[in-house]
Order: structure tokens, then C-alpha cells, then sequence
């Protein structure tokens, strides 16, 4: 349904393929094989596109035939943003701990060669705004 949803706002905007894939920063080809349902676009684009055509996300990927946007605020975006981060972090914590013993401690000397590469180099980031709060259940 994206690929038909797409390529009939494309069109009511005026756009070419060529066009659109100018005004997004991405190639023909992308746009054509999303036209054609062979890719999609990721989140970010999907947010793009959606402001560009004036369409909510769900209206785009055809969850909806209500084509009116929804704005997302700064706000709602960043939540976005940190509920992405939690669910990446839940993922790799629990892959973490799945390993035996060799494996967590041949983790932990790859993290602490690298944390000490990232400080010689100038390069970590800081985690001052980072709270983890872990809970195990028995």
C-alpha cells in the first residue's frame, strides 16, 4: 500500500521521480523501488515525507485512509528517540547476559579497549544525562 500511497502524493504534489528524489536527497532509483515496493524508507524518511506532503505517517503507509497530519513536536520526537535507545539497550543487555563466562568477560575487555581508544582519541560521548535503572526479576 506505501508504494501506491506514495506514488499517488508524489504525483498530486507534481513531482516527478526525479524531482522528489532531489527535493529528499536521495536517488531516482530509491524512489522507484519505492514506487514499486521492492524498499522502504526508514523511519526518518517516513517522518520527512510525511511533512512534505502534509499526510500523517499512517495515511503514507496506508494504515489509514484519514490523510491528515498529525504533527509530532520536538517533544514527542525526542520520546521517540529514548524509547528506540531503551529497546536497543534492552536488546544488547539481554544479549549480554545470555553468554557464559568466557564470553562476558571477552565483551567487557573489547568494551574496555575501546572506551580507552575513544578517550586517547578524544572521541567518547558524554553519558552525564544517561540514567539505567535494571530490575531482575527472580
Amino acid at each position: 500500500m506505501f508504494a501506491e500511497r506514495l506514488k499517488l502524493l508524489r504525483k498530486k504534489k507534481g513531482y516527478t521521480q526525479v524531482g522528489l528524489a532531489g527535493e529528499l536527497e536521495v536517488s531516482k532509483g530509491t524512489v522507484a523501488m519505492w514506487e514499486t515496493g521492492k524498499r522502504t524508507p526508514d523511519f526518518d524518511m517516513l517522518v520527512t515525507l510525511s511533512d512534505l506532503f502534509d499526510v500523517s505517517i499512517d495515511y503514507i503507509l496506508g494504515h489509514s485512509d484519514k490523510d491528515s497530519s498529525v504533527k509530532l513536536t520536538e517533544e514527542d520526537i525526542d520520546q521517540l528517540g529514548r524509547w528506540e535507545a531503551e529497546s536497543i539497550f534492552y536488546e544488547t543487555f539481554k544479549m549480554y547476559l545470555s553468554l557464559d563466562s568466557f564470553g562476558r568477560s571477552a565483551v567487557d575487555s573489547l568494551i574496555k579497549t575501546e572506551r580507552l581508544r575513544c578517550h586517547e582519541q578524544g572521541t567518547l560521548e558524554d553519558t552525564s544525562n544517561v540514567r539505567i535503572r535494571i530490575a531482575i526479576d527472580k
